[in-house]
């Protein structure tokens, strides 16, 4: 293949957005389509926190792209001039017979991370917002933190148009036609051609390849952010006045909790914390209607987490939002080849954890178009859905 292509990238979410401005800043001549516009929230990689997690407990190939992430993350704050990539610590929590808490373990030791074990009871004493049963087993990751979505797809969008990328939004795709020697795509507004098709869209993909028969389940989260109570902003309003920070973002980690079906969160920039439940009310939905607003069952809901697990925060949501999974079987992601045209590929990173390896997508892209591929992406196939990965009992 020849060392500069000119490509299409369809869709904007942090994949394609990641994609579209490292292929750009390599000399590739990007043509980026979005259906909706630049910071929409209809797909996945919208908002203002997402967690990044130093060894991910679901494998090996994702504790090497968090790896590859970490050193990216750090070049885009430094490019960027913004903290888009937060480092505040987190913990993978749950009780002793956990699979996931023993998986995050075992990957630490074995990609020799800084990590360090404590009982629920020795961590609440160090963090005492957290009320984690005694008797659970942490794993604490001091390089693990949060990541900002919506300044981070404006960061990329930023540095793709600068490498000469076009981006296109509010455009939808009408077909995809490949031959041999290059790939065209119809949209509402134009007809383009470029030598390979890079398909990024996320929950719309068995949409816009049916040929491929991809099976993935398209589900409804919502997210909720919650305050300190009154006498915790009392606190974080004396310390804002004595130069110190928040409390919540100089002490909280990350979190994730191996119980009642997965729980995670993490500390926001303005002082309040961000739950989402793994599962939430599994809820099917089509992409294509606009998101249900969150009520009261999804208040109930995220709340629990708060009652049982926090101390000094209100239970009572101030905020909620929607968002998207999109699942495999096996709840891996999809990175791999079109099996019929070898100038199309595949990026389907889903499974509601993709955010913090974005990254690492623009240089698994880069090397897939230079047939030069770091990482091994077995477990991304098409063609692989096995057991599903270590996420929560």
């Amino acid at each position: 293949m020849a060392a500069k292509q000119s490509v299409i990238v369809l869709g904007l979410g942090i994949a394609g957005s990641s994609i579209a401005a490292a292929l750009a800043t390599r000399g590739h001549h990007v043509t980026a389509i979005e259906q909706f516009g630049p910071l929409n929230d209809r797909g996945s990689s919208h908002g203002d926190t997402r967690i990044y997690r130093r060894v991910p407990h679901e494998g090996n190939v994702y504790v090497e792209m968090a790896n590859i992430s970490q050193h990216g993350w750090r070049a885009w704050n430094k490019a960027s001039g913004d903290n888009l990539y937060l480092e505040c610590g987190g913990i993978d929590a749950g009780p002793e017979d956990s699979h996931m808490v023993a998986a995050a373990e075992k990957l630490c030791r074995e990609y020799h991370q800084p990590f360090q074990l404590f009982s629920g009871s020795a961590f609440n004493n160090e963090h005492p917002h957290f009320n984690l049963p005694s008797n659970w087993r942490v794993v604490y990751q001091p390089a693990s933190g949060v990541v900002r979505p919506d300044a981070t797809r404006t960061f990329l969008h930023q540095q793709a148009r600068a490498s000469g990328a076009r981006l296109l939004f509010h455009a939808t795709v009408l077909a995809i036609e490949p031959s041999s020697t290059n790939v065209s795509v119809q949209t509402t507004h134009e007809t383009l051609t470029a030598d390979a098709l890079i398909v990024a869209a996320g929950s719309w993909l068995p949409k816009l390849l049916p040929e491929l028969k991809v099976s993935l389940s398209i589900e409804r989260r919502v997210l909720a952010w919650f305050h300190p109570t009154a006498s915790e902003n009392a606190a974080a309003h004396h310390m804002r006045h004595t130069n110190h920070t928040h409390p919540w973002i100089n002490n909280s980690p990350i979190f994730v909790f191996d119980a009642n079906g997965g729980w995670y969160g993490m500390p926001t920039p303005d002082g309040r914390i961000k739950i989402g439940h793994d599962k939430h009310l599994h809820q099917i939905i089509d992409p294509d209607l606009s998101p249900t607003i969150p009520r009261a069952e999804d208040a109930t809901k995220l709340s629990a987490c708060i009652r049982n697990y926090f101390k000094g925060i209100d239970s009572k949501p101030q905020e909620m939002k929607s968002c998207i999974y999109t699942l495999t079987p096996d709840h891996n992601f999809i990175i791999d080849r079109h099996p019929d045209h070898e100038n199309m590929l595949i990026f389907s990173c889903c499974s509601g954890h993709g955010f913090k390896y974005a990254p690492a997508y623009g240089e698994i892209a880069a090397d897939l178009l230079a047939s030069k591929p770091r990482l091994d992406l077995t477990a991304f196939t098409l063609q692989h859905r096995g057991h599903k990965v270590t996420r929560f009992s």
